[in-house]
């Protein structure tokens, strides 16, 4: 079980037997949005999942396939059976959203296949 509060504000939903997907979230974006929004990026769902897509091919390649997104405008979503897999993206992007410098860099250098700016 992973303490779900090292990773706040996101939200890591681990499956069980019956299933074992397991659940990355992120409802609460604002604290952080204008820094999307300094570099023409949505700062919503979509653009939380983007950056996202840009940093698993970027820094967790092999984990590409393993990672499914499904974010809503107000939500950010992804899922995987691969529990490590999902807390390498939840800590990457945890990093991101607690160091304005860090998520800044990040949207700059994402690859634009995924982050259109």
């Amino acid at each position: 079980m992973t303490d779900g509060s090292a990773l706040a504000p996101f939200h890591l939903d681990e499956g069980d037997e019956s299933d074992p997907s397991h659940c990355l979230y992120l409802f609460e974006m604002s604290q952080v949005a204008e820094v999307f929004e300094e570099h023409d990026a949505e700062s919503n769902g979509h653009g939380w999942e983007r950056l996202a897509e840009s940093l698993v091919h970027s820094h967790m390649p092999e984990s590409v396939s393993k990672l499914h997104f499904g974010s809503e405008g107000d939500t950010f979503v992804v899922t995987s059976t691969d529990l490590t897999a999902l807390t390498e993206l939840a800590v990457l992007l945890h990093s991101a959203f607690h160091s304005r410098d860090l998520l800044s860099h990040y949207i700059r250098t994402a690859d634009p296949r995924f982050l259109d700016r």
